[in-house]
């Protein structure tokens, strides 16, 4: 037995959408809200019908195509229910709040590919030509600070070879032979 028919109500009542439950009017074969908002879709209705309104929402049904009836009413749903949940921002903040997650991630992925190239161009400095290390790698690394040490000789990050810094380490390692190199022999302590 149904619940209706517990209730004293027909059983077409059970099984009438959200709209026509709504309505209180009972839900006919060819209910344009039917195949939309079942009966257990009553808060999707609700949203809908706050944010178009019943008659509107029929109209615009009645005004378009059967085979767009379907891609209509996801996007009518969908723009009810985000209005719901953020009645200022909706589907906008949605996407906006989409957008800038595309954009940091775009962000993120070419500064990993810029860091990828550049320890590609490090393992294999001889096999790749210095042209196209300089094409991937798109900001230049010249400072000390971005020298990297492999083995006993530096090397830039562009992959250029620097004996100049390896004399400024052997200097900072031995401090007093750096000063009997500078100062003249009668200074010496």
């Amino acid at each position: 037995m149904s619940l209706s028919k517990l209730h004293g109500g027909s059983s077409s009542s059970a099984t009438a959408c959200a709209a026509c439950k709504f309505q209180r009017k009972k839900c006919t074969k060819n209910c344009l809200l039917a195949p939309y908002f079942p009966q257990d879709r009553y808060k999707q209705f609700l949203n809908a019908h706050r944010l178009f309104g019943i008659s509107n929402i029929t109209k615009m049904l009645k005004g378009i195509q059967e085979s767009e009836r379907d891609i209509a009413m996801q996007n009518l749903i969908l723009h009810a229910n985000a209005r719901a949940l953020d009645p200022v921002g909706g589907v906008y903040k949605i996407m906006s709040d989409l957008r800038r997650r595309i954009s940091y991630y775009e962000t993120e992925l070419n500064s990993i590919r810029q860091e990828v190239a550049l320890y590609r161009s490090l393992a294999h400095p001889q096999q790749m030509p210095m042209q196209s290390q300089s094409q991937e790698l798109s900001f230049g690394c010249y400072s000390y600070g971005d020298l990297l040490e492999q083995g006993e000789e530096y090397v830039n990050a562009d992959g250029y070879e620097t004996s100049k810094v390896k004399l400024e380490k052997e200097v900072i390692s031995n401090p007093d032979q750096f000063l009997s190199q500078i100062l003249m022999p009668s200074q010496v302590i």
